[in-house]
Parts: structure tokens; sequence; C-alpha cells
């Protein structure tokens, strides 16, 4: 198997059938072991038995090893753990573990390497299986395909909390990272800025030159935010031409007036759009946690009057320039 990991139902079933029906025909148990031994080897699963600490493997069926790439002794024991991608491993090791203790069935999903180097998504299922005194002797299970299934779930999340048109975080998201840095704030009594920015002439340029004109500024003003803080930042679009800033961990508030001036003086910088040179100016409203608010209503509150009070105290805010 060179593609991705994909089982269609209806194969298994027809296996099954198959199976049954030379079970029925089988006087000898030899021919029916044989033929237990083909449908694992070929069933459009990944099948494999474990030992009872269920990480020691000791089989791999062929379409498992086909995938791989691998021979069955390189991937016995614990050689085959090396497919699991690393930001998986822990997850699933807690999970066997937990399942081994318990001995029960249990579900996982991690991402597992091709033999072409490319990870795909699988969903792992593990059965214990003992002797009737009901010690365990190990496991034994599957696993499945589940690409097109986390691709779609990656889609959907996206578009429920990421601006479609700049890719940075919207307001469903941002309100969630909001909430967030409150707690780790409160947790670790540290502070965090909030920075409210809205663009002085963006509707000057929209009018003027188009709507995709209007879209391709706002993508490079993201784009821009982007550059100004650090990964573990949040930047948003909100609505419109309007943006906003968490800064986290901050020292004081100059800290926060600071990046508030960096990216003030990035998006006065001149955007290029359609061989034109426009440039646009941003009023920035900041507000402090916890000293400006204890809530995430409050500080918002406060960020976005901050953001009017300065925009109300320059003059020709509503002025774009393009040539």
């Amino acid at each position: 198997m060179t593609g991705d990991v994909t089982f269609p139902f209806s194969k298994t079933e027809y296996a099954e059938r198959e199976l049954s029906s030379m079970i029925r025909l089988m006087p000898h148990h030899s021919e029916v072991e044989r033929a237990f031994h083909i449908m694992v080897d070929f069933a459009p699963v990944f099948i494999w038995i474990a030992e009872a600490g269920n990480i020691k493997r000791f089989y791999f069926n062929k379409v498992w090893l086909d995938y791989r790439g691998r021979s069955r002794a390189e991937e016995a024991e614990e050689g085959w753990l090396e497919g699991i991608h690393p930001d998986d491993y822990q997850a699933f090791r807690a999970e066997c573990s937990e399942a081994c203790l318990e001995r029960r069935p249990y579900k996982v999903q991690y991402r597992f390497r091709r033999k072409d180097g490319i990870f795909r998504w699988v969903l792992e299922t593990g059965v214990p299986y003992g002797r009737p005194d009901g010690e365990l002797d190990g496991f034994v299970g599957s696993c499945v395909g589940i690409g097109e299934q986390k691709e779609l779930e990656d889609q959907l999340f996206k578009m429920a909390h990421y601006d479609i048109l700049t890719g940075i975080a919207n307001r469903s998201l941002f309100i969630n990272r909001l909430e967030h840095a409150i707690s780790m704030s409160l947790r670790y009594k540290t502070m965090f800025a909030l920075l409210y920015i809205d663009l002085d002439g963006f509707k000057a340029v929209n009018d003027q030159y188009g709507h995709k004109a209007g879209d391709i500024l706002l993508v490079e003003t993201a784009r821009r935010l982007n550059y100004c803080v650090r990964e573990s930042d949040t930047t948003a679009r909100i609505g419109g031409d309007e943006f906003t800033v968490i800064l986290s961990r901050i020292n004081g508030e100059e800290d926060a007036s600071s990046a508030a001036r960096k990216i003030a003086e990035e998006i006065a910088k001149p955007f290029v759009i359609f061989d034109r040179t426009c440039s646009v100016t941003a009023s920035i409203g900041i507000g402090i946690f916890p000293s400006d608010a204890f809530d995430a209503e409050t500080l918002m509150k406060k960020a976005d009057m901050d953001m009017y009070r300065r925009k109300g105290n320059r003059q020709d805010i509503c002025r774009s320039t393009c040539s």
C-alpha cells in the first residue's frame, strides 16, 4: 500500500462471507487455519497481535508490512513504535497503559508513518484476550485509515475558528484565547495586554478601488501584524477593518505601548495594490489585565474605548492616499 490508508467496509464484508463459505466446505482444521491466515494477511485493515503489555508486538499482517515497507522482524517487539508521530506518542502510550491495567478494549488515534515518509492518521482498536482462568495473554487489534475524516475535521475547525480571508483567528477563537489568557494570568500572577486596532482610511481605499483592493489591504495588514508579534501572541480579525492582538506575559504597560507603536509604524508603511501605492494608518487602543479589568468583557470595552479616544485625538484619520 503506497497510498493513503482507506479500507472499504464492503471488502471486509466480502472477505468474511467468502471465509464463512470456505469453512463450511472444509473438513480439516488445518485448512481452516490456512484460510484464516490468508484472510488476515489480505484483509483491507492493519492487523496486529501484542504481548500482555500491548507495546511489544509480534505479529503484523501483510497490509501493515506493505504500508510500512519493513519486514516483520524490523517491526517486531518495539520496532514498530518508531512509526508513530512524535507529537502523538505520549498520548498513545498513556491510553495503551491504562487499557492494559484495566484489561479493557480501547481506541486511539495517531499519525503513522508510511514507507515514503508521509504520516497518515489511523484509528487503532485493541481488544484484550486471555485464558479461561482470567490471566491476560495479550492484545489483538487493527488500524484503519481516517485521513479523509481528519482532513474534513481540520477544514471544519478552520472555518469555525479562523478568518477565511486573512487566515488569522476570527472573533470566536479570539474570545477563546482571551479567556485562556485571563485564566493563565490569574494562575501565574502575570500581566497581558489586549490591543484593539482600527484601520483609518480603509473605507476610502475600498470605495475608490473596489472590494478586491480592500481585501488585499486586509490580508497584508494581517501579515504585518503577525510580523510584529511573537508566536505566543494572538492576532485576530474581529470584523471589517478591525483587528485585535493579545500580547501574552508582558512586564508592564510600556511593553504594550512599544508593541502598539511598532504595529502603527508597520501599518503606516505604503501598501502596493494593483501597481498603486496606498497608505493608511491605524488607531490602537490598549487594555491591560489585570490593572484595567478582571474579566474579558470589561477588558474588551476598555481597549475599544481607548482606541476611539486615540482616534478622536487625531486629525485627517479618515483620509487615505493612493498614487
